[in-house]
């Protein structure tokens, strides 16, 4: 049976959300253009990561070293690395293949959760309430992710998003950004790339994608890294807004949410 896709839209903008496949985002639309990538076959397999759309990437995104999680670091300096009780988790967190429920829809807005159940805790040992929003903006989207502590400990956390562009393969040496550190011509089809850079202080990001035209990201403070990746021969490229990068959830950089607290993470997606 096919995911359910839910639209919300207004006036020249439309988004699409699938809540039973992991509140992905399977689809943008700004004045015509479509914004996302998406493989069709992998959004139809519930036993494949989707390739496209915009996932998100929760409790953590990247990649776990040895894929291990920690849920209590030691009181050391540095990255505090804990050395025993950890549990096994794969890249990006369990988020993305989970069911999200829906709590909350207008016509340009809708609203998603997810709570720890016998799943998540055997991997996540942590009580919590995840709530995923979707609004249309004039020129594209407000993603935000609200987390609520209902544990008695601090809850760790380093989420992110991962939003896989639309850009010929042939055209990928012509994507730029505006960030310092990237050099137009890293995004070449010639091979796979996978790397990051430390995000803009500023909190906000302007690419330069053939066929969609400028892509302004911006995004909360919490935001302090950014993921490049592509494969060859693939029509998209991905600029990601993580917590940190790999890793990050087993390190002090980590963000700790206080018992009975609740954080909002959140990123803005738009066409100049």
């Amino acid at each position: 049976m096919p995911f359910e896709e839910l639209e919300i839209r207004h006036a020249a903008v439309s988004a699409k959300i699938a809540p039973a496949r992991g509140a992905l985002i399977s689809a943008l639309n700004v004045d015509g253009r479509d914004v996302l990538f998406l493989d069709r076959s992998t959004f139809d397999d519930p036993a494949k990561n989707v390739r496209g759309g915009i996932p998100v990437l929760f409790p953590y995104a990247g990649k776990l070293e040895n894929e291990t999680f920690f849920p209590v670091l030691q009181p050391r300096t540095h990255e505090r690395r804990a050395t025993s009780g950890g549990t096994k988790m794969k890249q990006h967190g369990f988020g993305r293949n989970k069911a999200w429920r829906v709590i909350g829809a207008r016509a340009d807005t809708l609203r998603v959760e997810l709570s720890a159940d016998d799943e998540t805790r055997a991997v996540f040992p942590f009580e919590f309430h995840a709530v995923h929003s979707c609004t249309i903006l004039p020129r594209g989207l407000l993603i935000a992710l609200s987390i609520e502590n209902r544990d008695r400990r601090g809850l760790p956390v380093s989420p992110g998003w991962h939003p896989y562009f639309n850009c010929a393969a042939a055209r990928k040496a012509e994507v730029t950004c505006d960030s310092p550190r990237f050099l137009p011509g890293s995004t070449t089809d010639t091979s796979e790339f996978d790397f990051g850079i430390a995000a803009p202080v500023d909190g906000r990001v302007s690419a330069k994608i053939p066929e969609l035209g400028t892509v302004e990201l911006s995004f909360s403070p919490e935001m302090r890294h950014l993921q490049f990746w592509s494969q060859p021969g693939k029509d998209f490229v991905c600029i990601e807004p993580f917590t940190g990068p790999n890793n990050t959830i087993n390190t002090e950089r980590r963000v700790e949410i206080p018992p009975g607290a609740c954080r909002v993470f959140w990123t803005r997606i738009e066409l100049v």
